[in-house]
């Protein structure tokens, strides 16, 4: 019997993408045999507390367009930048696993993430239409304390968690808007195609900057 087709779903703000977003997309893919990662901005989160102003949709994802754009097996939806009011990722993999009914979905997401997962709306949903990633960035999260967590989400849940241990740079989108700010930023932070159009946009200027992402 032919397996189904794999597609993950990498979503964030990505305000900007920059190089540990596509690392993490590459481990994923062939830590799972994933066919193809879709990188998703986030549109109007309703749990992203944030003391500075996100982007414009259009400058977010036309910056993933471009990220991506030599990598084979990435893909871009803006399904949730798209959506009206509210973002909710129930909702997300709903519509994304009905339009692609005959693949397998896998969500990928932070470790950290994973530990407050109990509290997005209607985590039932989530766990019902797609495979979770988990990637713990660095170790972040000690395993032992993630392993507990994972057993629960799949005794309440019959959770599908797969665990990735995704060695990254110290790079994060708040310290390339912090860098930007004082006039610079790290030449390997971003690829260069989205340090072009941050540039000839005018792009973090005056922008306050939130926690690390």
């Amino acid at each position: 019997m032919e397996r189904k087709r794999r597609i993950g779903i990498l979503g964030g703000t990505f305000d900007p993408i920059h190089e540990a977003h596509l690392k993490l997309g590459r481990q994923a893919r062939d830590a799972f045999q994933l066919d193809q990662v879709i990188f998703m901005p986030t549109g109007n989160s309703y749990k992203k507390e944030t003391r500075y102003s996100v982007s414009d949709a259009y400058h977010r994802g036309e910056m993933v367009k471009l990220a991506i754009a030599d990598e084979a097996y990435f893909g871009y939806s803006d399904q949730e930048i798209r959506r009206q009011g509210p973002t909710y990722t129930a909702d997300t993999l709903r519509e994304f696993s009905c339009e692609h009914a005959n693949a397998d979905v896998y969500f990928i997401l932070g470790a950290d993430s994973l530990q407050d997962i109990e509290s997005w709306y209607l985590p039932e949903v989530i766990f019902s239409h797609a495979a979770i990633i988990v990637a713990n960035r660095n170790h972040q999260v000690p395993e032992e304390k993630l392993q507990v967590e994972i057993r629960h989400l799949q005794e309440r849940f019959g959770a599908r968690i797969y665990l990735l241990n995704f060695e990254s740079m110290d790079i994060s989108s708040s310290k390339i808007r912090r860098h930007l700010e004082q006039g610079g930023m790290a030449a390997a932070s971003v690829p260069a195609a989205v340090k072009g159009y941050i540039y000839d946009h005018d792009l973090y200027r005056e922008d306050e900057v939130e926690p690390d992402e």
